[in-house]
């Protein structure tokens, strides 16, 4: 086999080259810490789906919830205007609040106790996502190229006292 006069030359230059390898990790991390953002990151899809989920029942029950005080607003007013016409006619006083008053508090007691469940909720994610910023030891890495771990926190420190707050006004709402 004959080889051109130009090639002659680049052979002597192949020959004396030797394979490098580059690896695929050129920032030098461990295989711990390549791991612990990995675990962060399947952890941080898990709570905001969660969360989603959550905020979903949320929207519902506060539609629920309304219905019901809008319900018992209504019971209560013919209640008291039936307990008018029955003073100005002089007729023995009834009770105050019927008896089909209580179903709906039932109800409402109910819807105020998936608040309490969605705020308990929220407390844990916010929980687990400070014990995740420690994992990963760097609360400033970015994830999904949006926030960084110490921002999702702060997310969700807002997120669980705005539920706090709004629970408890439920709360003292469906007391009255």
């Amino acid at each position: 086999m004959s080889l051109t006069p130009g090639k002659e030359d680049n052979i002597n230059l192949i020959k004396n080259l030797t394979p490098v390898r580059f690896s695929d990790n050129t920032r030098g991390k461990s295989c711990m810490q390549d791991s612990n953002v990995q675990t962060c990151k399947d952890r941080l899809d898990i709570i905001i789906s969660q969360e989603k989920s959550n905020f979903s029942k949320w929207q519902l029950a506060q539609k629920r919830g309304l219905a019901i005080c809008t319900s018992i607003e209504s019971i209560k007013t013919r209640a008291l205007e039936s307990r008018e016409s029955s003073r100005n006619l002089k007729e023995k006083e009834e009770i105050l609040y019927p008896k089909d008053l209580t179903q709906h508090i039932e109800k409402l007691n109910i819807i105020l106790t998936i608040f309490k469940d969605i705020t308990k909720h929220a407390e844990e994610s916010l929980r687990q996502l400070i014990k995740l910023g420690k994992l990963v030891g760097n609360m400033d890495k970015n994830f999904y190229q949006s926030w960084p771990m110490s921002q999702y926190i702060n997310f969700f420190d807002q997120l669980y006292s705005s539920y706090n707050k709004e629970n408890k006004i439920k709360q003292r709402v469906a007391s009255h």
